[in-house]
């Protein structure tokens, strides 16, 4: 999108990050150190909704950040196959609905079964933005991981369900942080802390 149309590997100053791309952790992160070796853990540049004073409403922020501790695992927002975008032109389709009737999260085996958790029990995913309830789907797709010295447990969340159609439910958005990307502005939806607990 340069107006020569040529692709630049040196970004120079029309990066906000720039001039060449660098790993940070999210915002949220199981990790209290950057794992490439340098000492900035964030992207000191990522857009945030209001760094000064956050994003409150009737002074409540709307927009904490939530720590390991209190939020042990990983989550990430994607969508299903049989519920095209958000959801909202597919949960009021009959037979779509029928593939696919309930909001659902996918968990790891491990963290399943260390939760004592069943393929179709009711759990509780929340993160410090607030809770949302889905049905458990029981995976071998989201396996626990190592990294460095730590076993990190990922849970899948989708996108597609929200508070009317014919199919409702809670939707993934209530969880995720408001953090944008430092070009682009593009929400951080693809990695944040949670807690999974059964309903």
């Amino acid at each position: 999108m340069n107006a020569d149309g040529m692709a630049r590997l040196w970004g120079g100053a029309t990066m906000n990050d720039g001039p060449l791309p660098e790993v940070y952790e999210p915002w949220e992160s199981p990790f209290d150190a950057n794992l490439i070796g340098h000492s900035q853990l964030n992207d000191p540049t990522a857009y945030y909704a209001n760094p000064v004073t956050g994003f409150t409403v009737d002074g409540v922020d709307q927009n904490p950040k939530g720590t390991v501790d209190e939020f042990p695992y990983v989550a990430t927002t994607y969508r299903c196959t049989d519920h095209w975008q958000t959801g909202i032109m597919t949960r009021n389709l009959p037979l779509l609905n029928e593939l696919s009737p309930n909001m659902y999260v996918e968990l790891g085996e491990d963290l399943a079964d260390e939760l004592g958790i069943k393929a179709g029990d009711t759990v509780r995913v929340s993160s410090a933005r607030g809770p949302i309830e889905a049905v458990a789907v029981v995976t071998k797709r989201f396996a626990a991981i190592t990294c460095g010295d730590k076993t990190i447990h990922h849970v899948g969340i989708l996108n597609h369900w929200g508070y009317s159609g014919l199919s409702k439910g809670d939707t993934g958005n209530i969880l995720t942080p408001s953090i944008g990307d430092a070009n682009t502005s593009i929400p951080e939806y693809k990695t944040f802390l949670c807690k999974v607990e059964k309903a």
